[in-house]
C-alpha cells in the first residue's frame, strides 16, 4: 500500500496540519497516513515537530489548521476516539504524590468503559515492584517503564510512543521492542518517535522524516535504503534530503 494513499486499513489520517507557537511555525501543512499492521518511525532533529504531531493526535495540542482522523473519527470532535489510542509521552508528568498503584487505579476508574486489560508489560516490566512508590521519587527509567505499561494497559489498537526506549535499561528496552513487534503482527498501528537509527531499522516498516515542521521523507524503510544503495539509515536519509534540496 502506498503510504500516501488512504484505504480501509487507515488508522491515522493527517491532512494539512499546521501549528504555530508564537512566531514559530512548528508544523507546516503536514499530510501523512498511518495504517493498521505497520510500525511507523517518526524521525527528525530536535524541534522538527515530532512530539507536536504526536500530541496533536492524542488531543494534547490543538492545531491551528488541518484535520486528524483516528480510525475514521475526527480527532477535533468526539473525544471517544481516544479509547482506541495508547500514548507514552517522552516526559511523563504524573501527580508527584500519587503512588504507582493509585495512578493505575485512578485511570481504571476514568476508563470504566474498558473491559479488556493488557497486563503483559505491567507484568514483564515488574510494575508491581513499584506499586507503593510515589511517582515523584521514581527514576527516569522507572517512569518510562510505568509509561510503557500504561500505553498498552487498556488494549488500544493504535499506540503512540514518544522516544519509548530513551533512558531504559537493556532488559526493559528489549521487552518493549518485543511488544511492539507482537502488536504489529496482531494488526495494531504503532507510531514511534526516535533518534535511534538502530531502533528504527529494527522495529519500523516506514520512516517519516520531519524537518522544520515539514515531512521531507515518507517511504518504506526497504525502499529508502535501496534507493540510496546503502545499509546506513542516516546515510540513506542524507541521500534523500540532498536530492530534495537539489530538485
Amino acid at each position: 500500500m502506498n503510504p500516501s494513499s488512504p484505504g480501509q486499513h487507515t488508522a491515522i489520517e493527517v491532512r494539512g496540519l499546521t501549528k504555530r507557537f508564537g512566531a514559530q511555525e512548528v508544523l507546516c501543512g503536514v499530510d501523512v497516513l498511518m495504517h493498521f499492521g505497520e510500525v511507523v518511525a517518526l524521525m527528525g532533529p530536535n524541534g522538527s515537530g515530532k512530539s507536536t504531531l504526536i500530541k496533536s493526535m492524542v488531543g494534547l495540542v490543538r492545531p491551528d489548521r488541518g484535520s486528524i482522523h483516528i480510525a475514521g473519527h475526527e480527532a477535533s470532535g468526539d473525544v471517544s476516539y481516544r479509547r482506541s489510542v495508547g500514548y507514552m509521552p517522552q516526559i511523563a508528568r504524573y501527580p508527584e504524590t500519587l503512588t504507582v498503584d493509585e495512578l493505575f487505579h485512578m485511570l481504571m476508574q476514568l476508563r470504566s468503559d474498558c473491559n479488556s486489560y493488557d497486563l503483559q508489560l505491567y507484568e514483564q516490566l515488574n510494575i508491581a515492584s513499584l506499586a507503593s512508590k510515589q511517582l515523584g521519587v521514581l527514576s527516569g527509567g522507572q517512569r518510562q517503564r510505568v509509561g510503557a505499561a500504561l500505553a498498552w494497559y487498556f488494549s488500544p489498537t493504535i499506540v503512540l510512543l514518544d522516544e519509548p526506549t530513551a533512558g531504559l535499561d537493556p532488559i526493559s528496552t528489549e521487552t518493549i521492542k518485543a511488544k511492539i513487534a507482537r502488536e504489529r503482527a496482531q494488526g495494531k498501528c504503532i507510531v514511534i518517535t526516535t533518534h535511534s537509527p538502530q531502533d528504527a531499522l529494527e522495529l519500523a516498516d516506514r520512516l517519516v522524516y520531519l524537518f522544520e515542521g515539514k515531512i521531507c521523507i515518507d517511504l518504506p524503510l526497504e525502499q529508502l535504503l535501496a534507493d540510496a544503495a546503502t545499509t546506513s539509515l542516516m546515510g540513506a536519509i542524507a541521500w534523500h534530503l540532498q536530492r530534495e534540496v537539489l530538485q
